[in-house]
């Protein structure tokens, strides 16, 4: 088991370049900490609904989750990774699942017993294709809104423990390469789409698409953006979207074309880390309160947590605060970040590589806690160094426990940590060091029964009390 090292809570400024910082206005600091994400009138419940919870992508559970060491496991032989694992309201897991043989398929499995009881084949796509490999949302009709790789987005309704294909939102009018990496609805029921090529668009029930190409210019040159993760949306009807230069709010004109409210440049480095798909930021943003934005950058030699204020108009600068994180030369994520209150956990994915070829290998440790304040101030409150070579970890309200998936020397190990301390509070070893326990990417899930999922390379992982 790796240890956990701490620092004093002490209070760091942030760079003069940002303004200085003085004591925070306890008033504005005990609104930002009673904040949580709003329920989206268009998805299911929130914890359910995607592959980080909600609308806000705060990754963040009030079910309490297991809680103590050696938890039964039951599991799914699947020789595909299910990225996301999400639930609808009979508790029925809904998931996608990609295989190294680039095939797809969405399964309805029963949550107790993992039994599958549907399953439906999707396009296949390529081992390095984004389209279908893994983002989708459950409706607030339980509809499952699935992107696939052959240009088409589908909803699928299920009928008696069946998948049924309800509507087929044919894209293939938009310009090839053309590689759809996520859906979401905005607050108003436009359903938004993003392309690994850097379009952010719309889509009506009859299929018509109106997109905006996410660029910059360089000189003479036209620098087309690539978007590799997910985006948020908020009540104003804004939709977040980070790409591998900027970080964008855009939202609809009354013809529902795509528009951009404002952008922001942040140090995408120099290079594509290990443990990442692009050169930029790996991390779908994550909406705080009203006010705050948060995505990691990829700069060197230390990648940093970056807070902005995401209003449609604001004074001054829109960065609030920027956090280096991890060892120098050593600190890149691929993950969204935790954000509760006004804290923010971000984890380290520098170092992974792929499943086939991580035996007997780690990634960098670290996982670490910010506290932000309106005023631009921050706490580092604690450092961990656990190894997270590629999960997405969670935090329970409920038992105030960071659910995440660690690698030791002997194995995978589902960890649990203390959101005060970041402490290990409890492990349960799923398997020893190889490729089928490997969860390559995928987001650990909490069901209604109070379960955790995880999903790896040989298949779905049930921990139970």
């Amino acid at each position: 088991m790796r240890h956990l090292y701490t620092f004093p809570c002490l209070l760091l400024l942030c760079a003069l370049a940002f303004g200085g910082c003085k004591k925070s206005d306890d008033d504005v600091k005990n609104r930002l900490l009673t904040w949580e994400a709003p329920q989206h009138p268009y998805l299911s419940a929130n914890g359910t609904s995607n592959l980080h919870n909600d609308a806000y992508m705060t990754d963040v559970y009030k079910l309490n989750g297991p809680g103590r060491d050696s938890l039964t496991i039951t599991s799914l032989a699947l020789n595909r990774v299910c990225i996301t694992i999400a639930f609808d309201r009979s508790g029925r897991i809904m998931t996608l699942g990609t295989g190294a043989d680039a095939k797809r398929a969405i399964y309805l499995l029963n949550a107790g017993t993992l039994e599958i009881l549907d399953k439906y084949e999707l396009p296949a796509g390529t081992d390095l294709e984004v389209s279908g490999a893994g983002y989708f949302y459950i409706d607030n009709n339980d509809r499952m809104v699935v992107p696939a790789t052959n240009r088409h987005i589908y909803k699928f309704a299920v009928v008696e423990n069946k998948f049924v294909l309800q509507t087929d939102y044919d894209l293939t009018n938009l310009e090839e390469p053309c590689h759809i990496t996520s859906v979401m609805p905005d607050w108003y029921g436009n359903l938004w789409f993003v392309t690994a090529e850097g379009l952010a668009g719309i889509v009506n029930e009859t299929g018509t698409a109106r997109v905006i190409q996410l660029k910059h210019q360089e000189g003479a040159a036209e620098v087309r953006e690539e978007i590799a993760n997910s985006f948020a949306v908020d009540e104003t009807g804004a939709a977040f979207v980070v790409t591998d230069y900027a970080l964008y709010s855009l939202t609809a004109d009354e013809n529902d074309q795509p528009e951009i409210i404002w952008r922001e440049e942040y140090d995408r480095g120099t290079r594509v880390k290990p443990g990442q798909f692009s050169q930029g930021s790996g991390t779908t943003p994550t909406l705080i309160s009203d006010d705050y934005i948060t995505i990691a950058d990829n700069a060197e030699p230390r990648m940093n947590v970056l807070v902005y204020n995401r209003k449609r108009e604001t004074t001054g600068q829109r960065l609030l605060c920027k956090v280096p994180v991890f060892r120098e030369n050593a600190s890149a994520t691929e993950n969204s970040l935790i954000a509760f209150h006004n804290s923010i956990i971000v984890e380290n994915n520098y170092g992974y590589t792929r499943v086939v070829d991580f035996i007997g290998k780690f990634s960098e440790p670290g996982m670490t806690r910010i506290d932000f304040n309106p005023d631009g101030s921050y706490d580092v409150v604690w450092e961990s160094d656990v190894i997270v070579p590629s999960l997405v970890s969670k935090y329970s309200s409920g038992s105030n426990t960071i659910f995440t998936y660690t690698k030791e020397a002997d194995g995978w190990y589902l960890t649990g940590l203390d959101m005060d301390t970041g402490t290990i509070k409890f492990q349960t070893k799923s398997g020893g060091d190889e490729m089928r326990f490997n969860n390559h990417y995928s987001g650990i899930a909490i069901g209604p029964d109070g379960s955790a999922y995880v999903a790896c390379a040989g298949g779905i992982y049930r921990f139970s009390e």
